[in-house]
Parts: C-alpha cells; structure tokens; sequence
C-alpha cells in the first residue's frame, strides 16, 4: 500500500466516524446541520474551544 492511499484509508476511517454531537437550526426557512466531531486527546473542553471561535468571529 502506497503512502498516499494509507493517508486516504486513515481519512475514510474518520469520515465514517459518527459525530459526537449534532446540531440543527432553522434560520429564515433553511435548516442547517452541523456535525461536531472532538479530538478525544485533546485537552480543551468544548467551551474552550467555542470561546476560540467566538474571538476568532470578532476579529475578522
């Protein structure tokens, strides 16, 4: 197995992963979907991460 189709096997795995949480808001009759998928080594909480977001938003 080549180096680049080991990296798509790795890619497909986690594409196949379910989301560890889904959210859905209606806004102006579109519904949107979001899947949220965590990094379960990682150190930071969600709110952590959403607070980075956030601050990321206001800077642009």
């Amino acid at each position: 197995m080549t180096e680049k189709q080991e990296a798509q096997t790795k890619d497909e795995r986690v594409m196949s992963r379910k989301p560890d949480g889904i959210l859905i808001k209606k806004i102006r009759g579109k519904t949107f979907v979001s899947e949220i998928y965590f990094d379960k080594e990682s150190k930071d909480t969600f709110q952590d991460k959403l607070l980075k977001i956030v601050q990321a938003e206001r800077k642009e």
